[in-house]
């Protein structure tokens, strides 16, 4: 199975939506250069949604982790070594060079992560030399093609994602200085600069955390199938509008916006069902897919509690094992993978030790049901939450917080299109 197939199979299992957004890739060679919140995930999302082939380059250590080097063999892998890890010399920096620039001289294309590293930083991380090296060394120049991959909830199972595809960096004018270190340090400027705003990564931290918090207190979709274009348009238009408040005014937002979640937390609801009518007509056409969904769902449960000591026990190994939050999906998702079918086949061979051949079948078929009811099971979540808001519409909060997101739209007439 090649790289898309296999990552378009595993991104259906993890993702609940996987987007992309921006111009089609251009014809021909290219570097496609991404931000990397998220572990293994970032090239998970990436390969799922480009509509090409692509090599990737990976660091040289995953190789050791004999789960993975199916993964790296299907995603056309080339190892890089870093000098972090100890194992890096001239020769071997060069032979991953060279082997970029044969599938760049075919007219392929490879994706790295110029950050070099996963990480939770709020801004991306300084950038390595080697992108720009590969394009000023290579016989054949690539289109340099920055992406931003933006997350509803980094580590939460059933969440978006977004590739944001930007404009190819302009660099014909340092095509001619090879390797100089002008050049270098000049061609990773730009390609920084191009990067940045198709993410939601931004030096300014505090202000940065607080457009994030507006952009989804305005969301108009449960989070888990929220716009996360709308999403990155929104905080990146609040940005500079919320850094050019004087600090009495930002911490007076920060306050109200607090205030806001807190309450939203106290009464399990979420930001769009806050005011929102449910009309007779609504209620109506939403009834009977509601009670067909949930009739499903209490028929599904005695599978999801056959398969709820493996759930538990992969969210018990991420906690447990990793405290940086760009790892956590990674080992959700390997973990996953790994656990669940061990854990179907303990049951498998109890159920056909006490019962016979036939009963062995029965764990296996309910986990490959459960994998396959996701999105009705989904669906009965949020059917129950629009229960809860339905019973919450008429709290005495509720007119107070619809003026305080008002206000907001007033203080930011440029999100109302958004």
């Amino acid at each position: 199975m090649g790289a898309s197939r296999t990552a378009r199979f595993l991104a259906r299992i993890w993702f609940r939506a996987l987007r992309c957004e921006g111009p089609p890739l251009p014809p021909g060679p290219c570097l496609i250069l991404l931000n990397h919140p998220n572990g293994l995930l970032d090239p998970l999302a990436a390969a799922a949604s480009l509509d090409r082939r692509a090599g990737w380059l990976a660091k040289a250590t995953l190789w050791k982790l004999a789960p993975l080097r199916p993964f790296l063999a299907a995603f056309r892998a080339i190892p890089v070594t870093r000098p972090r890890d100890g194992d890096a010399t001239p020769e071997s920096i060069q032979q991953c060079f060279r082997k970029v620039h044969e599938v760049l001289a075919r007219g392929g294309s490879v994706v790295l992560f110029p950050e070099g590293v996963s990480h939770t930083g709020a801004d991306l991380a300084p950038l390595k030399t080697g992108a720009a090296r590969i394009a000023l060394s290579s016989p054949t120049p690539p289109f340099l093609v920055p992406a931003g991959l933006v997350y509803g909830d980094r580590a939460a199972f059933r969440h978006g994602a977004l590739l944001r595809v930007g404009e190819p960096v302009s660099w014909g004018d340092l095509a001619g200085r090879g390797t100089d270190p002008d050049a270098v340090v000049e061609l990773t400027a730009r390609i920084r600069a191009a990067l940045r705003p198709l993410t939601l990564q931004d030096p300014e931290v505090r202000v940065l955390a607080l457009a994030q918090e507006v952009a989804w207190l305005l969301a108009e979709a449960p989070g888990s199938r929220v716009d996360l274009e709308a999403l990155r348009r929104r905080v990146r238009a609040l940005v500079p509008r919320l850094a050019a408040l004087v600090p009495a005014a930002l911490a007076g937002l920060e306050a109200r916006v607090h205030d806001t979640q807190g309450w939203l937390r106290a009464q399990g609801l979420r930001p769009d069902q806050v005011g929102h009518p449910y009309p007779w007509a609504e209620i109506r056409g939403w009834l009977p897919g509601a009670a067909w969904r949930l009739g499903l769902t209490v028929l599904l449960l005695p599978a999801g509690l056959a398969f709820w000591p493996s759930y538990r026990l992969v969210d018990w190994i991420a906690a447990r094992f990793t405290e940086e939050g760009d790892q956590v999906a990674t080992l959700k998702l390997l973990g996953g993978l790994l656990l669940h079918p061990l854990w179907a086949a303990v049951l498998a061979g109890l159920a056909g030790w006490c019962w016979g051949g036939w009963a062995a079948l029965v764990a296996p078929g309910a986990l490959l049901a459960l994998l396959l009811a996701l999105p009705l099971l989904e669906r009965s979540a949020e059917d129950l939450q629009a229960i809860h808001g339905f019973l919450r519409r008429r709290d005495p909060a509720v007119p107070e917080l619809l003026e305080a997101r008002n206000r907001l739209l007033e203080a930011f007439p440029e999100l109302e299109g958004e």
